[in-house]
């Protein structure tokens, strides 16, 4: 263990252009026993259908002309969600597709335990989530943060085990028989799934049920793993809050130190470090693509350890989540990462960073200017999607105050200190899940400051473009001084 330490120490100061993101893929791979399914006469899995229709002539020229016309983006997303679950219903009925004729009932975790009188491990038992009102600038724009609770109970985290079970890559639900296994914290009627986007399977709300839509492309089979797999797992936030905190709780678990782990195949090398930095050297991961079909003979399931919702099913109704997460699971993912950080070489890490977007939605419109009163101020202008994992680990603990707009790199606040100042630039807009980030911060033991900027365009939604107003930043700079 101290020579991988010692070699990824190397590796962190090395990797300093994209294309070097490739070797340090294959490096990890090499360091750690992580293996991509070897499944006899396939070539992997097929490509969904959202992935065909993208790489199409009519796809491409949608990508590359129509999708930035909001109007038109808005409406072809509507088309999809609405016409291609009909479609391949039908076409699954007409070519008779078992799988696509019949609706699965969906039982919640907790439900499925009691049922089948199997006794989960307990790894950690359900504790309070304190949430106060954050500070927010300019003091008129308070408003918009309507609280949902002072504070919320995050249930139990626990390991059970499910006997002749499948799992898909690319979605945490299993499936046992006829029945689909989901999490305790999915509430349906409100969230929308990032399966359903992408065609994979339907959801009846209503009826609590869901029809798959893509049949298996290709079968391996194993006699024992853990499943790990999640639609949301290549996102960083969503990684490092929902997907890592259930592997490291599950690898507290005594005597399943064997037990392989299946994961998403094709995840970025920072999140393939952090899983390798938690995990340790000696045990198997396994990557399993999207789409494709794994049976186990002895399923191991980690219960939720953070969630939020990927959408909103229906943005009218109220009381949606803004997301939840484990305390003692952020804490634990916080301290083993933090014991691999300790061993880097010791750098000056900036004391104050801004943390620049330059992907997505979401930037700010008035940059240019920001970033020289920043400049100005001492602040550091970093690239997090350009800094390898345990680089960007350090920063976030070495930093005293900390800027940038909301997005995924924010979730390495998990890693800041306590004392740390945060502040979260955000447009105003009504549809925005403000507590996100609270949650996260409070669930960790910080708090932030949410500085809310003017939106470019209302046709873009909450991930607008937006201003910030220099002074309002300003005054929040002065405050906590």
């Amino acid at each position: 263990m101290r020579k991988i330490q010692q070699r990824i120490s190397v590796r962190e100061r090395s990797i300093q252009r994209e294309s070097d993101w490739g070797q340090h893929s294959a490096n990890l791979q090499e360091d750690f026993q992580i293996l991509k399914l070897e499944i006899p006469g396939s070539r992997g899995a097929t490509p969904s259908t959202l992935m065909r229709v993208k790489k199409s002539l009519i796809g491409r020229f949608y990508i590359n002309y129509l999708k930035p016309i909001p109007l038109i983006r808005r409406w072809v997303i509507w088309l999809w969600r609405t016409m291609y679950p009909v479609y391949a219903r039908n076409i699954a009925i007409y070519l008779g597709s078992k799988a696509g004729k019949r609706w699965r009932p969906l039982v919640r975790h907790k439900n499925y335990v009691c049922n089948i009188g199997v006794v989960p491990i307990t790894v950690f038992d359900g504790a309070n989530v304190d949430t106060p009102v954050p500070k927010v600038f300019p003091s008129s724009a308070q408003r918009n943060l309507l609280s949902p609770h002072d504070h919320y109970l995050f249930p139990p985290v626990y390991v059970f085990h499910l006997k002749g079970a499948r799992v898909y890559g690319g979605t945490n639900i299993a499936f046992v028989g006829d029945t689909a296994i989901c999490h305790d914290l999915y509430d349906f009627k409100l969230d929308y799934t990032s399966e359903e986007l992408h065609g994979r399977h339907v959801i009846d709300s209503r009826k609590f049920r869901l029809r798959l839509l893509s049949p298996e492309t290709a079968l391996y089979k194993l006699p024992v793993a853990a499943t790990f797999l999640d639609a949301c797992a290549s996102n960083y936030a969503h990684w490092l809050t929902e997907v890592l905190p259930r592997i490291a709780a599950f690898c507290t678990v005594k005597n399943l130190d064997q037990v392989p782990l299946v994961v998403n195949e094709g995840l970025h090398p920072n999140i393939i470090e952090s899983l390798a930095l938690i995990v340790g050297a000696g045990r198997k991961i396994i990557t399993l693509p999207v789409g494709t079909a794994l049976d186990a003979d002895k399923l191991y399931v980690t219960s939720v350890a953070g969630y939020v919702p990927f959408e909103r099913r229906n943005k009218k109704a109220a009381n949606h989540s803004n997301g939840l997460f484990c305390s003692q699971s952020l804490c634990l993912v916080r301290d083993k990462v933090s014991s691999w950080v300790v061993n880097l070489p010791q750098e000056n890490w900036p004391r104050k960073i801004y943390l620049r977007r330059t992907s997505g939605g979401r930037k700010i419109v008035n940059e240019g200017e920001f970033e020289g009163v920043l400049r100005a101020k001492g602040f550091v202008i970093i690239d997090p999607e350009k800094i390898e994992f345990l680089r960007q680990v350090a920063i976030f603990r070495s930093a005293e105050t900390i800027v940038g707009p909301s997005g995924a790199a924010l979730a390495n606040l998990i890693f800041c200190s306590s004392n740390a100042k945060i502040y979260i630039l955000i447009g105003m807009h009504e549809g925005t899940s403000y507590w996100y980030w609270q949650n996260i911060a409070c669930a960790s033991g910080k708090k932030v400051n949410y500085i809310l900027g003017k939106i470019k365009s209302h046709s873009d939604g909450i991930h607008s473009d937006f201003s910030i107003n220099i002074g309002d930043f300003i005054q929040a700079l002065g405050e906590d001084a």
